[in-house]
Protein backbone atom coordinates (compact mmCIF):
# COMPACT_ATOMS: atom_id res chain seq x y z
CA UNK A 1 0.00 0.00 0.00
CA UNK A 2 1.08 3.98 -0.73
CA UNK A 3 2.75 5.75 1.81
CA UNK A 4 0.70 8.94 2.22
CA UNK A 5 2.22 11.57 3.92
CA UNK A 6 2.00 15.85 4.53
CA UNK A 7 4.16 17.91 2.84
CA UNK A 8 6.77 20.06 4.90
CA UNK A 9 4.82 23.07 3.24
CA UNK A 10 2.38 21.73 4.95
CA UNK A 11 -0.07 22.47 1.90
CA UNK A 12 -0.59 19.47 0.27
CA UNK A 13 0.06 15.32 0.09
CA UNK A 14 3.15 13.20 -1.19
CA UNK A 15 3.02 9.72 -2.35
CA UNK A 16 5.87 7.80 -1.76
CA UNK A 17 7.61 11.23 -1.86
CA UNK A 18 5.98 12.40 -4.25
CA UNK A 19 3.60 15.09 -5.24
CA UNK A 20 -0.48 13.43 -5.07
CA UNK A 21 -3.10 15.04 -5.33
CA UNK A 22 -5.98 12.92 -3.76
CA UNK A 23 -9.21 12.10 -5.46
CA UNK A 24 -12.09 10.12 -3.93
CA UNK A 25 -15.02 8.75 -4.35
CA UNK A 26 -18.23 8.97 -1.62
CA UNK A 27 -19.77 4.96 -1.18
CA UNK A 28 -20.57 5.49 2.36
CA UNK A 29 -22.73 2.38 3.70
CA UNK A 30 -20.60 -0.06 1.08
CA UNK A 31 -19.36 -1.87 4.18
CA UNK A 32 -23.75 -2.65 5.06
CA UNK A 33 -24.48 -3.17 1.64
CA UNK A 34 -22.40 -4.61 -0.99
CA UNK A 35 -21.54 -7.69 -2.50
CA UNK A 36 -17.82 -8.93 -2.52
CA UNK A 37 -18.34 -9.14 -6.02
CA UNK A 38 -20.20 -5.63 -6.73
CA UNK A 39 -17.66 -4.03 -4.75
CA UNK A 40 -14.93 -5.83 -6.64
CA UNK A 41 -16.43 -4.42 -9.82
CA UNK A 42 -16.53 -1.27 -8.35
CA UNK A 43 -13.49 -0.55 -7.15
CA UNK A 44 -12.07 -2.12 -10.34
CA UNK A 45 -13.75 0.95 -11.97
CA UNK A 46 -13.09 3.84 -10.33
CA UNK A 47 -9.58 2.60 -10.69
CA UNK A 48 -9.61 2.42 -14.24
CA UNK A 49 -11.06 5.92 -14.05
CA UNK A 50 -8.63 7.28 -12.06
CA UNK A 51 -9.39 7.59 -8.35
CA UNK A 52 -7.19 7.20 -5.76
CA UNK A 53 -9.65 6.34 -2.85
CA UNK A 54 -12.67 5.64 -1.51
CA UNK A 55 -14.42 6.92 1.41
CA UNK A 56 -16.67 4.86 3.64
CA UNK A 57 -18.89 5.35 6.93
CA UNK A 58 -17.16 2.35 9.24
CA UNK A 59 -20.79 2.79 10.77
CA UNK A 60 -24.24 3.03 8.64
CA UNK A 61 -25.94 6.56 8.43
CA UNK A 62 -29.15 6.38 10.40
CA UNK A 63 -31.02 9.09 8.85
CA UNK A 64 -30.23 9.00 5.44
CA UNK A 65 -30.40 5.53 4.23
CA UNK A 66 -32.63 3.14 2.43
CA UNK A 67 -31.54 -0.42 4.03
CA UNK A 68 -31.86 -3.42 2.00
CA UNK A 69 -32.69 -7.12 2.34
CA UNK A 70 -29.45 -7.89 2.64
CA UNK A 71 -27.78 -5.46 4.35
CA UNK A 72 -25.51 -6.41 7.81
CA UNK A 73 -25.54 -4.20 10.54
CA UNK A 74 -22.52 -3.79 12.79
CA UNK A 75 -23.55 -4.91 16.49
CA UNK A 76 -25.91 -7.19 17.82
CA UNK A 77 -30.21 -6.11 18.21
CA UNK A 78 -31.33 -5.66 21.12
CA UNK A 79 -34.73 -4.76 21.81
CA UNK A 80 -34.77 -3.32 18.33
CA UNK A 81 -31.83 -1.26 19.34
CA UNK A 82 -28.19 -1.70 18.81
CA UNK A 83 -26.44 -3.31 21.46
CA UNK A 84 -23.00 -1.87 21.59
CA UNK A 85 -22.13 -4.31 24.06
CA UNK A 86 -21.87 -6.63 21.66
CA UNK A 87 -20.22 -5.98 18.34
CA UNK A 88 -21.13 -8.30 14.58
CA UNK A 89 -18.21 -10.02 13.77
CA UNK A 90 -19.78 -10.69 10.77
CA UNK A 91 -19.90 -7.34 9.78
CA UNK A 92 -16.15 -6.16 10.17
CA UNK A 93 -15.16 -9.41 8.84
CA UNK A 94 -16.82 -8.56 5.26
CA UNK A 95 -15.41 -5.19 5.87
CA UNK A 96 -11.90 -6.21 6.36
CA UNK A 97 -12.35 -8.73 2.71
CA UNK A 98 -13.55 -5.50 0.96
CA UNK A 99 -10.58 -3.95 2.04
CA UNK A 100 -8.06 -6.40 1.10
CA UNK A 101 -9.92 -6.17 -2.43
CA UNK A 102 -8.94 -2.57 -2.50
CA UNK A 103 -4.99 -3.33 -1.39
CA UNK A 104 -5.51 -5.60 -4.86
CA UNK A 105 -6.10 -2.25 -6.71
CA UNK A 106 -4.02 0.17 -5.09
CA UNK A 107 -7.08 1.84 -3.56
CA UNK A 108 -6.70 3.83 -0.67
CA UNK A 109 -9.59 3.24 2.29
CA UNK A 110 -10.68 6.63 3.61
CA UNK A 111 -12.49 5.65 6.64
CA UNK A 112 -14.77 7.81 8.38
CA UNK A 113 -15.35 6.14 12.12
CA UNK A 114 -18.33 7.53 13.61
CA UNK A 115 -20.91 9.34 11.73
CA UNK A 116 -22.66 12.41 13.61
CA UNK A 117 -25.56 10.07 14.56
CA UNK A 118 -23.76 8.18 16.84
CA UNK A 119 -22.41 11.10 19.13
CA UNK A 120 -24.76 12.59 21.63
CA UNK A 121 -25.73 16.67 21.41
CA UNK A 122 -25.59 16.74 17.87
CA UNK A 123 -28.28 17.02 15.33
CA UNK A 124 -28.44 13.74 13.97
CA UNK A 125 -28.00 12.25 17.52
CA UNK A 126 -31.76 14.37 18.05
CA UNK A 127 -33.27 12.43 14.58
CA UNK A 128 -31.33 9.10 16.28
CA UNK A 129 -32.06 9.03 19.41
CA UNK A 130 -31.28 5.10 19.59
CA UNK A 131 -27.92 5.26 17.78
CA UNK A 132 -26.04 6.92 20.05
CA UNK A 133 -22.94 5.30 21.84
CA UNK A 134 -22.30 5.80 25.62
CA UNK A 135 -18.81 7.59 26.54
CA UNK A 136 -17.70 4.42 28.26
CA UNK A 137 -17.92 2.52 25.30
CA UNK A 138 -16.03 4.86 22.65
CA UNK A 139 -12.66 4.10 23.52
CA UNK A 140 -13.15 0.72 23.04
CA UNK A 141 -14.75 0.86 19.81
CA UNK A 142 -12.28 3.13 18.84
CA UNK A 143 -9.27 0.37 20.10
CA UNK A 144 -11.66 -1.90 18.31
CA UNK A 145 -11.61 -0.20 14.62
CA UNK A 146 -8.12 0.51 14.78
CA UNK A 147 -7.12 -3.33 15.42
CA UNK A 148 -9.54 -4.13 13.12
CA UNK A 149 -8.47 -1.50 9.72
CA UNK A 150 -5.20 -0.15 10.84
CA UNK A 151 -3.43 -2.67 8.67
CA UNK A 152 -4.85 -1.72 5.76
CA UNK A 153 -3.37 2.07 5.91
CA UNK A 154 -6.66 3.92 5.73
CA UNK A 155 -6.65 8.06 5.70
CA UNK A 156 -8.95 8.45 9.00
CA UNK A 157 -11.70 10.91 9.56
CA UNK A 158 -12.98 10.70 13.35
CA UNK A 159 -16.37 12.24 12.40
CA UNK A 160 -19.07 12.42 9.54
CA UNK A 161 -21.50 15.64 9.44
CA UNK A 162 -20.78 17.12 12.73
CA UNK A 163 -20.76 20.63 14.09
CA UNK A 164 -19.29 20.63 17.25
CA UNK A 165 -22.78 21.70 18.81
CA UNK A 166 -21.49 20.87 22.95
CA UNK A 167 -18.71 20.81 25.03
CA UNK A 168 -20.19 17.11 24.96
CA UNK A 169 -19.71 16.35 21.16
CA UNK A 170 -16.23 18.09 21.90
CA UNK A 171 -15.29 15.64 24.88
CA UNK A 172 -15.84 13.03 22.58
CA UNK A 173 -13.24 13.83 19.19
CA UNK A 174 -11.05 14.70 21.60
CA UNK A 175 -11.02 11.16 23.75
CA UNK A 176 -11.23 9.97 20.08
CA UNK A 177 -8.35 11.87 19.25
CA UNK A 178 -6.31 10.54 21.79
CA UNK A 179 -6.66 6.68 21.65
CA UNK A 180 -5.60 7.19 17.73
CA UNK A 181 -2.34 9.55 18.62
CA UNK A 182 -1.24 7.08 21.40
CA UNK A 183 -1.75 3.92 18.74
CA UNK A 184 -1.30 4.80 15.12
CA UNK A 185 0.07 8.48 15.31
CA UNK A 186 1.11 8.08 11.30
CA UNK A 187 -1.68 7.82 9.95
CA UNK A 188 -3.61 11.19 8.43
CA UNK A 189 -6.46 12.32 9.92
CA UNK A 190 -8.99 14.40 9.53
CA UNK A 191 -12.79 15.41 10.43
CA UNK A 192 -15.70 15.61 8.08
CA UNK A 193 -17.77 18.23 8.24
CA UNK A 194 -21.19 19.68 8.21
CA UNK A 195 -21.71 22.93 6.04
CA UNK A 196 -20.79 26.12 8.07
CA UNK A 197 -19.13 23.94 10.84
CA UNK A 198 -15.64 25.42 12.57
CA UNK A 199 -13.73 22.94 14.42
CA UNK A 200 -12.62 24.64 18.03
CA UNK A 201 -8.91 25.52 18.54
CA UNK A 202 -8.69 22.93 21.29
CA UNK A 203 -9.13 20.38 17.96
CA UNK A 204 -7.92 21.82 15.50
CA UNK A 205 -4.21 22.12 17.64
CA UNK A 206 -4.46 18.16 18.66
CA UNK A 207 -1.21 16.69 16.48
CA UNK A 208 -3.42 13.75 15.58
CA UNK A 209 -6.10 16.14 13.60
CA UNK A 210 -3.49 16.72 10.55
CA UNK A 211 -5.29 17.82 7.60
CA UNK A 212 -8.56 20.25 7.32
CA UNK A 213 -11.85 18.96 5.00
CA UNK A 214 -14.89 20.44 4.39
CA UNK A 215 -17.92 20.15 2.48
CA UNK A 216 -19.16 22.59 0.40
CA UNK A 217 -22.82 20.22 0.27
CA UNK A 218 -25.76 20.42 -1.82
CA UNK A 219 -27.21 23.87 -0.69
CA UNK A 220 -29.44 25.98 -3.46
CA UNK A 221 -29.40 28.91 -0.90
CA UNK A 222 -32.02 28.07 1.62
CA UNK A 223 -32.22 25.95 4.27
CA UNK A 224 -34.98 23.38 5.65
CA UNK A 225 -37.65 26.50 6.84
CA UNK A 226 -36.80 28.61 3.88
CA UNK A 227 -33.96 31.06 4.96
CA UNK A 228 -31.05 31.69 3.04
CA UNK A 229 -28.64 28.88 3.46
CA UNK A 230 -25.09 27.49 2.09
CA UNK A 231 -25.44 27.76 -1.62
CA UNK A 232 -22.39 26.38 -4.52
CA UNK A 233 -20.45 29.42 -3.19
CA UNK A 234 -19.53 27.89 0.04
CA UNK A 235 -16.36 26.64 -0.69
CA UNK A 236 -15.16 30.14 -1.37
CA UNK A 237 -15.49 30.81 2.46
CA UNK A 238 -14.86 27.70 3.51
CA UNK A 239 -11.57 27.41 2.17
CA UNK A 240 -10.55 30.91 3.45
CA UNK A 241 -11.94 29.84 6.80
CA UNK A 242 -9.15 26.97 7.24
CA UNK A 243 -6.65 28.43 5.19
CA UNK A 244 -6.76 31.61 7.62
CA UNK A 245 -6.42 29.09 10.79
CA UNK A 246 -3.47 29.68 12.95
CA UNK A 247 -2.82 25.73 12.69
CA UNK A 248 -1.39 25.30 8.99
CA UNK A 249 -2.54 22.10 6.71
CA UNK A 250 -3.62 21.05 3.81
CA UNK A 251 -7.23 21.63 3.13
CA UNK A 252 -9.49 19.42 0.40
CA UNK A 253 -13.16 19.69 0.45
CA UNK A 254 -14.46 16.01 0.87
CA UNK A 255 -18.48 17.02 0.12
CA UNK A 256 -19.18 18.45 -3.00
CA UNK A 257 -22.13 18.31 -4.68
CA UNK A 258 -23.18 15.01 -5.21
CA UNK A 259 -24.35 14.42 -9.07
CA UNK A 260 -28.01 14.08 -9.43
CA UNK A 261 -28.33 14.77 -5.74
CA UNK A 262 -31.27 17.86 -5.42
CA UNK A 263 -30.99 21.18 -4.72
CA UNK A 264 -31.22 20.46 -0.72
CA UNK A 265 -34.68 21.16 0.57
CA UNK A 266 -35.65 22.71 -3.23
CA UNK A 267 -36.67 21.85 -6.68
CA UNK A 268 -33.22 20.99 -9.20
CA UNK A 269 -30.83 18.11 -9.11
CA UNK A 270 -26.56 18.59 -9.80
CA UNK A 271 -25.49 18.13 -13.24
CA UNK A 272 -22.02 17.39 -14.55
CA UNK A 273 -21.25 21.23 -14.94
CA UNK A 274 -21.86 21.66 -11.18
CA UNK A 275 -19.38 18.98 -10.58
CA UNK A 276 -16.94 20.44 -12.53
CA UNK A 277 -17.88 23.80 -11.19
CA UNK A 278 -17.57 22.51 -7.48
CA UNK A 279 -14.10 20.65 -7.81
CA UNK A 280 -12.55 23.85 -9.61
CA UNK A 281 -13.66 26.53 -7.49
CA UNK A 282 -12.48 24.39 -4.57
CA UNK A 283 -9.39 23.81 -5.72
CA UNK A 284 -8.95 27.78 -7.08
CA UNK A 285 -10.12 29.09 -3.66
CA UNK A 286 -7.50 27.03 -1.88
CA UNK A 287 -8.90 23.75 -1.00
CA UNK A 288 -6.29 22.17 -3.56
CA UNK A 289 -4.96 18.85 -1.59
CA UNK A 290 -7.65 16.60 -3.37
CA UNK A 291 -11.78 16.34 -3.83
CA UNK A 292 -14.04 13.87 -3.21
CA UNK A 293 -16.87 13.20 -6.07
CA UNK A 294 -19.99 11.60 -4.87
CA UNK A 295 -23.27 10.73 -7.02
CA UNK A 296 -26.33 10.43 -5.31
CA UNK A 297 -27.75 6.91 -5.37
CA UNK A 298 -24.03 5.40 -5.36
CA UNK A 299 -22.85 6.66 -1.82
CA UNK A 300 -25.77 5.19 -0.02
CA UNK A 301 -26.29 1.97 -2.36
CA UNK A 302 -30.01 2.53 -3.00
CA UNK A 303 -31.90 -0.27 -5.20
CA UNK A 304 -34.43 0.99 -7.24
CA UNK A 305 -38.23 1.29 -5.73
CA UNK A 306 -36.23 0.81 -2.03
CA UNK A 307 -37.51 3.34 0.81
CA UNK A 308 -35.33 6.05 0.99
CA UNK A 309 -35.97 8.07 4.83
CA UNK A 310 -34.33 11.53 3.47
CA UNK A 311 -35.90 12.41 0.45
CA UNK A 312 -37.55 15.75 1.53
CA UNK A 313 -33.95 16.99 1.27
CA UNK A 314 -32.02 15.14 -1.36
CA UNK A 315 -35.12 13.80 -3.43
CA UNK A 316 -34.97 10.36 -4.30
CA UNK A 317 -31.99 8.65 -5.47
CA UNK A 318 -30.79 6.20 -8.61
CA UNK A 319 -30.51 3.12 -8.84
CA UNK A 320 -26.79 2.96 -7.39
CA UNK A 321 -26.23 0.48 -10.59
CA UNK A 322 -26.94 3.81 -12.80
CA UNK A 323 -25.38 6.63 -10.73
CA UNK A 324 -21.87 4.67 -10.82
CA UNK A 325 -22.06 5.77 -14.21
CA UNK A 326 -22.56 9.24 -14.22
CA UNK A 327 -20.27 11.47 -16.57
CA UNK A 328 -19.32 13.43 -13.39
CA UNK A 329 -16.97 11.15 -12.19
CA UNK A 330 -14.88 11.16 -15.49
CA UNK A 331 -14.80 14.78 -15.29
CA UNK A 332 -13.70 14.80 -11.43
CA UNK A 333 -10.62 12.08 -12.44
CA UNK A 334 -10.04 14.75 -15.35
CA UNK A 335 -9.62 17.55 -13.08
CA UNK A 336 -6.45 15.18 -11.15
CA UNK A 337 -5.04 14.82 -14.50
CA UNK A 338 -5.31 18.31 -15.14
CA UNK A 339 -3.69 18.81 -11.63
CA UNK A 340 -0.95 16.40 -12.07
CA UNK A 341 -0.10 16.97 -15.49
CA UNK A 342 0.38 21.03 -15.03
CA UNK A 343 1.95 20.20 -11.04
CA UNK A 344 -0.41 22.97 -9.88
CA UNK A 345 0.87 21.61 -6.01
CA UNK A 346 2.36 25.18 -6.25
CA UNK A 347 -0.79 27.41 -6.29
CA UNK A 348 -0.41 29.79 -3.01
CA UNK A 349 -2.35 32.92 -4.33
CA UNK A 350 -6.42 32.54 -4.75
CA UNK A 351 -8.68 35.07 -5.57
CA UNK A 352 -11.96 35.73 -6.95
CA UNK A 353 -12.23 37.90 -10.38
CA UNK A 354 -14.48 41.13 -10.59
CA UNK A 355 -16.64 41.46 -13.14
CA UNK A 356 -17.41 38.09 -13.19
CA UNK A 357 -20.54 37.84 -10.95
CA UNK A 358 -18.63 36.43 -8.33
CA UNK A 359 -18.11 32.81 -10.57
CA UNK A 360 -14.59 33.32 -11.97
CA UNK A 361 -11.94 31.68 -9.47
CA UNK A 362 -7.61 32.35 -10.11
CA UNK A 363 -5.40 30.43 -8.39
CA UNK A 364 -1.64 31.73 -9.00
CA UNK A 365 2.01 30.39 -8.34
CA UNK A 366 5.40 31.94 -9.12
CA UNK A 367 5.20 31.25 -12.79
CA UNK A 368 1.81 29.79 -13.25
CA UNK A 369 -1.77 31.00 -13.00
CA UNK A 370 -5.24 28.90 -13.51
CA UNK A 371 -8.44 29.96 -14.23
CA UNK A 372 -11.93 28.96 -13.86
CA UNK A 373 -14.89 29.73 -16.12
CA UNK A 374 -18.69 28.07 -16.02
CA UNK A 375 -18.64 30.33 -18.74
CA UNK A 376 -16.23 31.00 -21.80
CA UNK A 377 -15.52 34.98 -22.32
CA UNK A 378 -12.91 37.36 -22.60
CA UNK A 379 -10.71 37.22 -19.15
CA UNK A 380 -9.14 40.33 -18.01
CA UNK A 381 -6.24 40.08 -15.50
CA UNK A 382 -4.45 42.48 -13.68
CA UNK A 383 -0.49 42.66 -14.86
CA UNK A 384 1.92 41.84 -17.74
CA UNK A 385 1.94 38.35 -18.62
CA UNK A 386 2.99 38.89 -22.02
CA UNK A 387 5.49 35.77 -21.26
CA UNK A 388 3.42 33.19 -20.96
CA UNK A 389 1.99 30.99 -22.76
CA UNK A 390 -1.44 29.98 -22.14
CA UNK A 391 -4.24 27.03 -23.02
CA UNK A 392 -8.09 26.99 -22.62
CA UNK A 393 -9.34 23.46 -21.76
CA UNK A 394 -12.97 22.74 -22.39
CA UNK A 395 -13.84 20.99 -19.51
CA UNK A 396 -16.90 18.87 -21.02
CA UNK A 397 -15.23 18.79 -24.36
CA UNK A 398 -12.08 18.41 -23.02
CA UNK A 399 -10.67 19.98 -26.49
CA UNK A 400 -7.41 21.82 -26.33
CA UNK A 401 -7.37 25.79 -27.62
CA UNK A 402 -4.48 28.35 -27.47
CA UNK A 403 -6.72 31.50 -26.89
CA UNK A 404 -5.23 34.84 -28.28
CA UNK A 405 -3.68 37.27 -25.74
CA UNK A 406 -3.97 41.07 -25.44
CA UNK A 407 -1.43 42.95 -23.53
CA UNK A 408 -0.95 46.58 -22.21
CA UNK A 409 0.42 48.08 -19.30
CA UNK A 410 -0.74 46.05 -16.28
CA UNK A 411 -3.56 44.28 -17.84
CA UNK A 412 -3.84 41.32 -20.16
CA UNK A 413 -6.53 40.42 -21.88
CA UNK A 414 -7.19 36.55 -22.65
CA UNK A 415 -9.70 36.18 -25.31
CA UNK A 416 -12.26 33.80 -25.70
CA UNK A 417 -12.21 30.31 -27.89
CA UNK A 418 -14.97 29.46 -30.05
CA UNK A 419 -15.69 26.15 -27.23
CA UNK A 420 -19.18 26.89 -25.45
CA UNK A 421 -18.61 25.59 -22.27
CA UNK A 422 -16.75 26.00 -19.27
CA UNK A 423 -13.43 26.93 -19.34
CA UNK A 424 -10.07 26.25 -17.57
CA UNK A 425 -7.07 28.74 -18.95
CA UNK A 426 -3.64 27.60 -17.60
CA UNK A 427 -1.16 30.08 -18.23
CA UNK A 428 2.74 29.26 -18.16
CA UNK A 429 5.75 31.36 -18.37
CA UNK A 430 8.06 30.26 -21.48
CA UNK A 431 11.11 29.99 -19.10
CA UNK A 432 9.62 27.83 -16.54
Amino acid sequence: MPDIRISKEHTYFEKNGKPFFLLCDTVWMAFQKLSLKEWRELVRFRKEQGFDALQISVLPIAHDNSVGEDSVEPFCMKDGKYDFDHINEVYFDRAEKMLRVMQEYDMIPFLHLFWVNYIPETWAAAKSPDTVIPFDRIEGLTRYFLKRFDQYQPIYSVSGDTGFETETVVKYYQKILDVMYENHAERLTTFHLQPEADPPSVLCEHPQYQFYSYQSGHGAGVDGSGNPGPDQNSMLVFSRQFLEKKAKKPVMNTEICYEGHGYGFSYGRFYPADVRKAVWRSILSGASAGVTYGAHGLWQFYESDALFNNAEFSRMPYAWQTALRFPGASDAAFAKWIFEKYALWELCEFRTLDNYGGQVQQGCAKDKTVIYLPYNDDVVLEGDFSDYRFEAIGLESRQVMHPLVRGKKDETVILKTSLNEDILILGVRDNF
